[in-house]
């Protein structure tokens, strides 16, 4: 199992075709996407979800969590954006870390469908298990991509299958971990400044 998580984490060909399979729906979409957004108001949505991570720092994997909340204020387009922060904290029997971050979603809708693209900046530390020479722990400015779909659940709630690749700068080294993540969002709109 660990294995084959780890070519799925690893394969620059599988993250490619996750993001032209995202950008196709989005296209294929326009037509569809003739609703009115722009009367739908805000939208706040905090998640969490279950992460597994492939730390790119020895062989295994690292498990662990991501919490956080997305703002949305609908706009007449195909695209919506959302400003989204999230917090991850992962341990395992090499590295552990956690990372705060913040930036960009855009998500469109298909079909009840929501597929969605992050770009996100942020601080990340990490701390080793087995450390060399007094290295212990170290931190990083870091910036994720990733992309994710949503499916409904139910009145305002969500399942969450989300995707991200870092790249953390520990000069002189390089590190670029991917995610996989697992959970539920919770959908609170407002429209005209009240909860719907």
């Amino acid at each position: 199992m660990r294995c084959l998580l780890s070519n799925l984490l690893h394969r620059p060909i599988l993250k490619a075709a996750l993001v032209l399979g995202m950008l196709l729906s989005i296209a294929r979409a326009a037509p569809a996407q003739a609703l009115d957004a722009g009367e739908r108001g805000t939208e706040i949505a905090p998640f969490a979800q279950y992460t597994v991570v492939a730390p790119d720092w020895g062989e295994d994997h690292d498990f662990g969590y991501t919490v956080g909340v997305d703002y949305t204020r609908f706009i007449r387009s195909i695209l919506q954006p959302s400003l989204e922060l999230r917090m991850s904290s992962v341990t395992g029997p090499t590295v552990g870390e956690k990372t705060y971050s913040g930036g960009l979603k855009l998500q469109t809708t298909i079909h009840g469908i929501r597929p969605y693209m992050t770009l996100l900046a942020g601080k990340g530390f990490i701390t080793f298990d087995n450390p060399i020479n007094n290295y212990i722990s170290d931190s990083s400015f870091i910036v994720s991509a990733g992309c994710g779909v949503l499916f409904s659940a139910g009145h305002n709630v969500d399942l969450r299958l989300d995707f991200t690749h870092q790249n953390w700068n520990l000069d002189p080294q390089t590190l670029t971990p991917v995610t996989l993540g697992v959970g539920i969002a919770y959908r609170i709109p407002f429209h005209n400044g009240r909860t719907e």
